[in-house]
């Protein structure tokens, strides 16, 4: 077994952990939601999406895992495709969540003026704060995660060359031919 296989079996069982932290937040923030915030599509997306990604990061953690350990071309390569699209998505996520706390804040103040509901001043700035820590807390972990999985599809990438290098034979050397100057 080379480096990368090594990287790669380290890395994803590490990754296992790491979705589940991902996993535990995303659910947690959407557990403890406001149900106000429901209606406004993008806290809903960003966090179930991070919750979806977060259990696809413990599948393909697995499938990586085996894929290493069994030198299987055919499992290194989906693991290792299919990782660049959770990536993706994590880095879309982050991006949304860096870029759209105030547009949230904004459609819950104006989703209080539009729909009012009891107490609807008195608690919106309460769910503001709540929310924006909430949303914060699955921003970092995204952004760490996403740093996390560059490394993984690093690892993803030497393993799956490697398992090349094994079926192919040394060319061997034969004796240099001697040159010849013509003057």
């Amino acid at each position: 077994m080379g480096f990368g296989a090594s990287l790669l079996k380290i890395t994803s069982a590490l990754s296992l952990i790491v979705s589940l932290v991902l996993v535990g937040v995303s659910s947690y923030v959407y557990s403890t939601q406001d149900p106000h915030l429901g209606q406004i599509v993008l806290a809903r997306f960003t966090v179930e999406g991070a919750l979806i990604l977060g259990v696809l990061i413990f599948l393909l953690s697995i499938v990586g895992y085996w894929g290493a350990s069994s030198k299987n071309r055919c499992l290194l390569l989906i693991f290792f495709s299919v990782l660049q699209f959770v990536f993706a998505g994590l880095i879309a996520i982050t991006a949304a969540l860096f870029v759209g706390l105030p547009w949230i804040d904004q459609q819950l103040s104006q989703l209080c003026k539009e729909h009012p509901w009891e107490n609807c001043t008195e608690e919106v700035p309460k769910i503001e704060a709540t929310m924006r820590n909430h949303l914060m807390l699955v921003r970092s972990i995204s952004l760490s995660i996403c740093v996390f999985l560059l490394g993984i599809i690093h690892a993803a990438f030497l393993a799956v060359s490697e398992t090349r290098k094994e079926l192919y034979e040394e060319i061997p050397s034969y004796n240099k031919p001697q040159t010849f100057v013509v003057s």
